[in-house]
């Protein structure tokens, strides 16, 4: 009956339009879009001609068997059983053209892929940026800006405000198409670590000593208060998320916690807020079930911290846990035998503490770097990525360093792309997830009515088929829910570009 209602509606509504006027069909089909959704009934406006289709880099699967136990093997086997329904529904295309050839391509997830951007790895005009803008396009549609948006870089001096290089990502970012993340609002990185740090060297040399006066405190607490408030509302509906704090709650990292103490992550969250309200904030931090042998936090702790912020009010809106999946000591820059893993089974348990918070994960500054044989890492990284696919609460990832020259710790060849621009071994069992096994696609044909039925992962579709009038394609969206979904091809002028 709700389709039968749908049509109706269209068919009212399209009276009211001129037949050969593409925009009035287009808006009639916006106007009704929310109702549509509501009953799962999409009327889709079928272009005539052809289009080129994707081509995509097909990978190579790992060989789980030969690395994980069983144990771990169930893990992500049950992963793999809730992904069917966590990220994809029944679609019935209906394209009017009884048994006809029909090709279907996913063009984009809705699932948030993304990649980093520090635009001064690519000061040399020499063609890197345009590949790697490149293989992005192939698997993310978020980029994040890694360090142009930091403190140190955004006011290196006091008073002294650098926005270029922000600027450029963005404009570069948005020139393709994605959605824009920043790293990081507020980062307290100790010397030696200082190099990456998110803390100016003259905020350091302002404030030298942990123990500070009431005045001295009130001082550090508006200059934090105008570097939030100044940045994040310049990139006011550019910026769609910010990962707000980093690390709060590392030893290695506490340089405004020991000054401040924790409630300072109550005052940035809200002034954050404050400056764009529609943002996505993100409390940033890493896990020792996958940190090991640097002590910090485990998944219990930031379980805990994120209930107690959520509890007083603070606007907490995503955990973002860190996916550096090494021994820590490599993490901060000391060499560390590479011959362990992170166990897949103690790993997801991990995961659903997070998930207690009753928050989305955001999946961080994914790296792999252990195990050191390649076929072993390959295991480790496919059979993560199928943990987070399956899980309820996981919204996004982010690969680090996903093409190896870029970023810190290269010489462990940690990239999804090797420095020669190919796939790693372990960037091939991923890219065999995202362009095969999650991806839909297919090779049909049309039934006596005119339709087919596919399973499709939440996301941009493109179709086309043979009808007797000639070649015809539409382009598509299958939103995330429950139930079979009918998409209907409607005939218009157009034609492809």
């Amino acid at each position: 009956m709700c389709e039968q209602q749908s049509a109706q509606q269209f068919s009212r509504c399209d009276a009211l339009c001129d037949p050969d006027h593409l925009g009035c069909r287009s808006d009639c089909l916006e106007r009704r879009a929310d109702d549509a959704f509501a009953c799962s009934f999409l009327p889709v406006p079928a272009l005539q001609g052809s289009v080129a289709l994707p081509i995509l880099e097909q990978g190579k699967p790992a060989a789980l068997n030969a690395t994980l136990d069983a144990a771990e093997l169930a893990v992500v086997e049950a992963a793999d059983q809730r992904a069917i329904a966590l990220r994809s529904r029944p679609v019935r295309l209906w394209t009017g053209s009884p048994e006809a050839a029909i090709t279907v391509r996913q063009l984009q997830y809705a699932f948030r892929f993304g990649v980093p951007l520090d635009i001064r790895e690519f000061a040399q005009d020499d063609g890197r940026l345009e590949f790697y803008g490149d293989i992005a396009r192939r698997v993310a549609s978020l980029l994040v800006a890694e360090t142009s948006l930091k403190w140190r870089n955004s006011e290196p001096q006091q008073g002294e405000f650098r926005f270029d290089l922000a600027d450029a990502e963005l404009a570069w970012a948005e020139s393709l198409g994605f959605d824009v993340k920043a790293h990081v609002l507020l980062w307290g990185n100790d010397p030696p670590l200082a190099s990456g740090s998110g803390t100016p060297d003259w905020l350091r040399a302002k404030f030298p000593d942990e123990s500070l006066s009431a005045s001295a405190k009130a001082e550090l607490r508006e200059l934090i208060r105008g570097q939030i408030e100044r940045v994040v509302s310049r990139y006011s509906g550019r910026i769609d998320v910010w990962e707000v704090t980093n690390e709060m709650l590392n030893p290695l990292t506490d340089w405004f916690a020991v000054r401040l103490g924790q409630e300072i992550v109550d005052d940035v969250f809200h002034w954050a807020r404050q400056a764009d309200p529609g943002a996505e904030l993100v409390y940033n931090e890493w896990i020792n079930d996958i940190f090991t042998g640097l002590g910090g936090p485990d998944a219990v702790a930031v379980r805990d911290r994120i209930l107690d912020l959520k509890a007083r009010g603070v606007p907490v809106d995503a955990v973002g846990q860190q996916g550096h999946f090494a021994p820590g000591l490599v993490n901060v820059g000391i060499d560390a035998g590479l011959d362990q893993r992170t166990r897949i089974d103690d790993y997801a348990g991990a995961l659903d503490t997070l998930a207690e918070t009753g928050l989305p994960i955001h999946i961080t500054e994914v790296t792999f770097a252990a195990p050191d044989d390649p076929e072993q890492r390959a295991a480790q990284a496919e059979a993560i990525m199928r943990v987070w696919w399956g899980h309820p609460a996981v919204e996004e990832i982010i690969f680090w360093n996903f093409w190896n020259p870029l970023g810190p710790r290269s010489r462990l060849n940690l990239g999804v792309y090797g420095d020669d621009g190919n796939l790693t071994r372990h960037g091939e069992a991923i890219l065999s997830l995202l362009n095969d096994r999650w991806r839909t696609q297919l090779e049909g044909v049309t039934d006596s009515q005119g339709s087919i039925e596919l399973r499709a992962t939440f996301g941009d579709y493109v179709a086309q088929w043979d009808s007797s009038e000639g070649p015809r394609h539409l382009y598509f969206s299958i939103p995330a829910g429950e139930g079979e979904m009918d998409v209907v091809a409607v005939s218009v002028s157009g034609s492809a570009d």
